[in-house]
């Protein structure tokens, strides 16, 4: 209560009211004096007499002026002390409207409400401004997180879709938008919506709109600008895509999402309600449309940096990375499996002994080095370092090249075989030439009767030594495969077992045989006295192998041919086979024999014991039935022959047995007969022969003069006898499909000293044709001819190849 009364005491008006009756206290007292009884009756005189000379008029002027001081105080001085104290209590409390309401007048309580009021608008303005900037402080913090929060998402999230569609979602909840969009480039240049919020059911996924400047998000995608549009009914210069239209758009802002080269896309975001976008906007979608372009950047990158990995990881040649001081800094699966194949644990083991040499040289140098080879554990690998100087890094590949070397070697004798054959049938053909006119001429005169001894003898020596010519030569064709063979379905069971006994004989009492043929083997197609001669050959070579005795042993089996032996072996091919093995228990052969073994004239005997033919024919003969020889041997431990022949598909019992015909004695007669030989005395030959036989006779030099007197004898022509090789770019094949044109029942007998690639047993069999091997005595001559006139339309092609 003792407060309240002092607060109210405190105020300015108590305060003033006191201080006046403080002021008028001594008058009231001494007008209280005089007007009491006891004071006339008791007081001094002079007391009195002051009392009576008191100016009352002027004490009751006093008291109305201080009335009017406490009115004017109240009226003109509290009322507006009362209201700036009620002003500043409500803007004590928080009211930033507070104002005095006082008229602004030029005294000191005007000047002090206007000063009031000023001072309470200005923190107003300062507050209002403070909530503005905090606001966007705060919506500045939210865009940052957003774009924050998308950069995470990309670096965990491999899949661009949900990265889209985090980033329709974060943008348009940013910014308190209605929607948002990504738009994706397609191919065939359409812009494709991916993603986005706010659209109806079907939109997202679906949408196609054309990447042409006539829309704003066509022109934002090919100018690579931000492009605002505050109010789509107003706007002229875009046309307005019908799902904008649906979805009553009426601003939005786009923005491309930047990637190296062409732009990836636009993402931007519209509302329903004009709105201007504050460049704090414009810049937050232009940083999640950066944020979006660099992880599309990222994802190209890491996508072709896989793949460069993966090419390096994956690889199957071996790969390796070395730092500066030499050491694997990486090494691929196909390096350590190269390791592992020469039994090493660690790509390490196989390094080159100079390695620490070869990066110095690389670094400093900064020159590759290739061809580096060397050999481990039998095994030849070739090296390539390449330095890379920005990383200061060698890279290396190596590849085990062992293989390759061992079929370049395999190519390089075959080839060098193949040569030696051309060189064989060559030599084999011009001998035969001059070897038919020895054995026509001898054979000839062998037929006559009554010959003295002194003739006989030496002519008998001549024809023999011709036939044993004859049988070189023949070897010789057979070794470069220019033979033409008579194929027949055939068990080599069979071949084999019929040709036992004369291999016993052949092999001798201290070289024991030992064949056990399998219980079943398909049949091969092949020529039965070939094969018999690849046997022969094989097993006099084996013989020749054993001179103290040994035991030979001949197997066959079926082997199956895949592409991985067909790599490591130079003239195998897959398929199935039927394997030819012969085996003896020799001296063996080191690997210089081993390379030149199929040589023909090479020999390892005495001179005089060998012609150096047996393995070439074998050699020749197993390379036309489209097979192949493979040989392996050491010194004295023996060797082994593996002849791999085609396997048959047919039927041994679908075999027909061919009816053998008896012999009969050469005759003659009287048809016409061109003789078409470019070897002069052969033709000449040729033409004594068949003349002294009554046939008529006409010759030519070559297939150009030939068809010169077909064209005026054509009618009186029989039988064409014409050689297979000869000059003026005539063949004798092509000399006889021509005159068969006009004439398809000419009779045709082809001659050669070898057989040349075009003819084989379906062109004689095509041309009707009949083949004669050259040299030919007269009587086979003789009798190929008369054949040959007497065959039927019916009869097969044969082929006539003298003993």
């Amino acid at each position: 209560m003792t407060k309240k009364i002092l607060k109210k005491f405190s105020t300015v008006r108590m305060q003033l009211v006191a201080s006046v009756f403080v002021a008028i206290a001594p008058a009231l007292g001494l007008t209280f004096l005089v007007n009491q009884t006891w004071f006339w009756e008791f007081a001094p005189r002079w007391l009195k007499q002051y009392a009576l000379d008191v100016p009352w008029t002027s004490f009751v002027v006093g008291l109305l002026a201080l009335f009017a001081a406490w009115f004017g105080g109240e009226h003109f001085i509290l009322r507006q002390v009362r209201a700036l104290s009620e002003a500043a209590q409500r803007f004590a409390r928080g009211d930033l409207d507070a104002r005095t309401g006082l008229e602004p007048t030029e005294d000191e309580f005007g000047q002090l409400a206007r000063v009031f009021d000023s001072m309470a608008e200005s923190l107003q303005q300062r507050m209002s401004d403070r909530e503005k900037a905090e606001k966007i402080l705060l919506n500045r913090a939210l865009q940052q997180t957003a774009i924050a929060a998308l950069g995470q998402f990309a670096l965990v999230e491999n899949d661009m879709a949900p990265l889209l569609n985090q980033a329709g979602l974060l943008v348009a909840h940013t910014l308190e938008l209605d929607y948002s969009a990504v738009w994706e480039r397609l191919p065939d240049g359409q812009l494709l919506l991916q993603a986005g919020a706010g659209w109806k059911r079907g939109c997202v996924g679906e949408t196609k709109i054309p990447g042409d400047n006539h829309s704003q998000i066509g022109l934002t995608l090919n100018s690579g600008e931000m492009i605002v549009v505050t109010d789509f009914k107003t706007e002229t210069q875009f046309a307005v895509p019908p799902m904008f239209a649906d979805h009553g758009i009426v601003s939005g802002v786009t923005v491309a999402i930047p990637t190296r080269g062409r732009p990836f896309g636009v993402i931007g975001v519209h509302a329903t309600q004009r709105r201007n976008f504050t460049p704090d906007e414009m810049q937050f979608l232009m940083a999640v449309a950066t944020v979006l372009g660099m992880t599309v950047e990222r994802r190209r990158a890491e996508a072709e940096t896989e793949k460069v990995a993966s090419f390096a990881k994956l690889n199957p040649a071996a790969t390796m990375e070395f730092n500066e001081g030499g050491t694997i800094s990486y090494f691929n699966e196909a390096a350590q499996q190269l390791a592992l194949s020469v039994r090493k644990k660690h790509p390490r083991e196989i390094l080159p002994r100079e390695i620490n040499e070869i990066i110095r040289d690389c670094l400093t140098t900064g020159r590759s080095k290739v061809r580096l080879e060397t050999e481990v554990n039998d095994r030849t690998f070739s090296w390539l370092f390449h330095p890379v100087l920005p990383s200061r890094v060698v890279h290396c590949y190596v590849d085990d090249i062992t293989d390759r070397l061992n079929l370049e070697e395999q190519l390089r004798q075959s080839q060098k075989m193949e040569s030696v054959g051309q060189l064989a049938a060559g030599v084999a053909h011009d001998f035969n030439n001059m070897l038919t006119i020895i054995s026509g001429h001898s054979s000839a005169l062998l037929a006559k009767p009554a010959l003295p001894p002194d003739v006989l003898d030496p002519l008998q020596a001549v024809y023999f030594a011709a036939e044993r010519a004859a049988g070189l030569t023949r070897q010789l064709l057979m070794f470069s495969r220019k033979n033409v063979i008579q194929p027949d379905l055939l068990d080599l069971r069979e071949v084999v077992d019929n040709m036992s006994k004369m291999l016993d004989r052949l092999l001798g009492e201290t070289i024991q045989l030992d064949f056990r043929p399998p219980p079943e083997l398909p049949a091969i197609e092949g020529d039965v006295g070939m094969i018999e001669q690849v046997i022969m050959n094989l097993s006099v070579n084996a013989r020749d192998a054993m001179p103290k005795g040994g035991r030979l042993t001949i197997g066959i089996d079926t082997p199956t041919i895949d592409e991985n032996y067909v790599k490591s072996h130079a003239d195998a091919h897959a398929g199935r086979f039927v394997r030819l093995r012969v085996t003896d228990t020799g001296i063996g052969m080191d690997d210089v024999t081993l390379h030149r073994i199929f040589e023909p004239f090479f020999t390892t005997k005495d001179v005089g014991k060998a012609t150096g033919l047996g393995l070439a024919t074998v050699y020749g003969i197993v390379k036309q039935h489209e097979g192949w020889v493979e040989v392996n041997s050491e010194p004295n431990k023996g060797a082994t022959f593996d002849v791999f022949f085609p396997a048959s598909e047919k039927n041994l019992a679908s075999k027909k047995e061919k009816p053998v015909l008896p012999e009969a004695a050469p005759g003659g007669g009287s048809e016409t007969i061109l003789i078409v030989e470019d070897e002069p005395i052969l033709r000449e030959m040729a033409r004594d022969i068949l003349s002294g036989y009554g046939y008529h006779i006409f010759e030519a030099s070559s297939g150009k003069e030939a068809l010169g007197t077909w064209q005026q004898k054509s009618d009186e022509i029989d039988l064409l006898l014409t050689d297979m090789v000869m000059p003026e770019g005539i063949s004798g094949a092509e000399l006889a499909r021509q005159l068969l044109v006009n004439h398809p029942d000419l009779k045709i007998i082809f001659t050669s000293g070898y057989t040349a690639n075009e003819v084989n047993t379906k062109l004689l069999v095509k041309m009707k044709a009949r083949y004669l091997q050259k040299p030919y005595s007269h009587a086979d001559l003789a009798k190929t001819v008369r054949e040959c006139l007497d065959r039927t339309d019916n009869d097969t092609a044969t082929v006539v190849v003298p003993l």
